[in-house]
């Protein structure tokens, strides 16, 4: 399991450039992500870094941001 996912780690290190939100009504832009990981296991660091990054997407679309694609 550790080895799929640090595999699965490596493999999206790749697409760790943040996700681009904007303000349809304010033109406002936001990124979300990348953020650090901090702990030494890195599938435990993958799914930290991953649920910031949703939670701050959410927070944003709550406030009427939408993605944008790059």
């Amino acid at each position: 399991m550790r080895v799929f996912m640090l595999c699965l780690c490596v493999a999206l290190a790749g697409c760790a450039s943040g996700v681009h939100m904007r303000n349809p009504m304010t033109g406002a832009t936001a990124t979300c992500g990348p953020f650090p990981s901090g702990t030494r296991d890195p599938g435990l660091s993958q799914m930290v870094a991953e649920q910031r990054e949703e939670r701050c997407i959410s927070d944003f679309q709550r406030q009427g941001y939408e993605r944008v694609n790059n």
